[in-house]
């Protein structure tokens, strides 16, 4: 069974929310949560990365690293190739967070194969299988909202989560100053 999981922020709560194609309700994450969730999730993918049959899997943040390009770069079988979106809450979707339950324990084991996430809260348990690529993906999607909180006061998540999957030649355009503009003289030969 195919699992949607969607990620926003509040800024009027400063959290996050998440939402899953296979609960019927949101979750709220708090800041304390969400580092949690960022450091316990990468520790996993850290822990062993799925290889070829018959190679070592590198351990570590190269191992995961690897992985995690592969998986955001990489169509899987019978895959559509839909792009990770940022997106916008409904009035529904306003009215559904009002109710929504905080998370207060979090879990994830993990296997080369597949993860499961448990998300605790007073009401119960949640969880979510994925896949070790759709646990690279939920992840990815995560940091991606990450980046638009202004949450800088915790540990830096591994450079292999927040790395640029842009090609060198646009990243290249994005990091070095504009040469001369049109109609400008050259500089001067030395």
């Amino acid at each position: 069974m195919s699992v949607t999981t969607t990620f926003g922020y509040s800024a009027a709560e400063d959290r996050l929310w998440v939402s899953c194609s296979a609960w019927n309700t949101r979750l709220w994450l708090t800041r304390r949560m969400v580092q949690s969730v960022v450091s316990s999730v990468a520790q996993v993918l850290e822990t062993v990365a799925a290889q070829p049959a018959g190679e070592p899997a590198p351990r570590g943040a190269e191992g995961a690293a690897r992985e995690h390009d592969a998986s955001l770069n990489q169509p899987q079988p019978g895959e559509s190739g839909r792009a990770l979106t940022l997106g916008r809450d409904s009035e529904e979707g306003a009215a559904e967070l009002a109710a929504a339950p905080l998370c207060t324990r979090f879990r994830v084991t993990g296997t080369v194969r597949n993860a499961e996430l448990v998300f605790g809260t007073r009401d119960g348990d949640r969880s979510v299988q994925l896949s070790r690529v759709g646990l690279h993906r939920w992840l990815h999607a995560l940091q991606m909202v990450l980046a638009r909180t202004d949450w800088h006061e915790w540990q830096a998540p591994p450079e292999w989560l927040t790395r640029s999957y842009l090609p060198p030649a646009l990243q290249n355009l994005l990091t070095t100053a504009a040469g001369p503009a049109a109609g400008d003289a050259p500089p001067p030969a030395a």
